[in-house]
């Protein structure tokens, strides 16, 4: 997978933190402060980082020519409804810059910084694309070369930053943590035949034969891995040995009794291993976005963001930006 769709994919949680900040006038307790006059070219401020509108439309370009066409069809005409493909365009760009902004802002907190060697790499990338712009994109984006390697340098920071707060994810994850157990479930509401059916349990009742008469689920098999039910239930289940059926467990408004079919689905719990860690990456990623809340932040400049368009010249079909610097450097 390319870096540039790792990084949109592995941050996704900080479009949370973005919702927040351009919905109100405060983040948490903190009064949001308006940019000045300076910044009234400015499309949002994270900090005391500001997206200048050029950067912002280097984005719409390409992102509108590298997603606005799905299987060959191009999305763009009058068959399809352009207006609303525009704003999810825009909605997707503006996530996008955010979230590599604030991990900018992050990086500075960790001062983390791009190496001299680096920093020539984003120098050479922007020079190629820059050269790659043909006139009416130029004019669309209004961006210079310098204006480009600062958008790179950015890019290559937020990607740099993404890529030492993954490896930094512990992925060593146990057996026990990610196993995955097959089980028959019976789930019934009054207590009343909960214990009757404790009862019959323990007089050698037939576990499958009880479930299809009582239970109030609309399945009597379940598959699971730890966190999908309550610890109370969980510490009971995950317990239990092959065949063997536990006593009436309450929890969810009822009453639970499990059959233990498989105490280890070893397909399925090495698969959950990757899910782990997924998770804990996006915990990570959670404690950024904490960590970025506690800055203050300015307005979203919504006058601007709403005169902004996607190119509508045909001339305008560079793609290239995300690759051009995937080309120079890898983190």
């Amino acid at each position: 997978m390319n870096r540039h769709k790792r990084l949109l994919a592995g941050i996704l949680c900080l479009v949370l933190m973005a919702a927040t900040m351009f919905t109100g006038c405060s983040v948490g307790n903190r009064q949001i402060y308006f940019a000045s006059k300076s910044g009234r070219g400015d499309v949002f401020k994270i900090g005391e980082l500001s997206c200048p509108k050029e950067e912002a439309k280097v984005y719409l370009a390409n992102y509108k020519n590298l997603y606005g066409n799905l299987y060959g069809t191009d999305l763009w005409t009058e068959e399809y409804d352009t207006e609303e493909m525009e704003e999810s365009i825009k909605d997707a760009v503006l996530s996008h810059l955010t979230k590599v902004y604030a991990l900018n802002v992050y990086a500075a907190q960790k001062e983390i910084t791009l190496s001299d060697a680096e920093e020539e790499e984003v120098e050479k990338a922007a020079k190629e694309y820059y050269d790659s712009l043909n006139r009416k994109e130029r004019s669309y984006t209004g961006a210079s070369k310098s204006d480009i390697r600062e958008m790179y340098r950015r890019y290559a920071l937020a990607e740099k930053m993404y890529t030492q707060l993954m490896e930094s994810v512990d992925s060593n994850v146990s057996e026990d943590e990610a196993r995955v157990i097959d089980t028959y479930v019976l789930f019934v509401t009054d207590e009343k035949l909960a214990n009757q059916i404790d009862k019959k349990i323990k007089n050698g009742a037939t576990f499958e034969r009880l479930a299809s008469s009582y239970n109030e689920l609309d399945s009597m098999k379940a598959t699971f891995g730890r966190g999908t039910y309550d610890k109370a239930v969980e510490d009971v289940v995950f317990a239990l040995d092959n065949e063997q059926v536990s006593s009436k467990i309450e929890a969810d408004g009822g009453y639970y009794f499990f059959q233990c079919i498989n105490k280890y689905n070893e397909k399925l719990s090495e698969e959950n291993k990757s899910v782990i860690v997924e998770q804990r990456q996006k915990q990570a990623m959670e404690d950024v976005k904490a960590s970025i809340e506690k800055m203050y932040y300015s307005h979203f400049n919504t006058k601007l963001w709403n005169k902004i368009t996607a190119p509508s010249s045909a001339d305008v079909t560079t793609n290239s930006f995300f690759t051009t610097l995937d080309s120079y450097i890898s983190h």
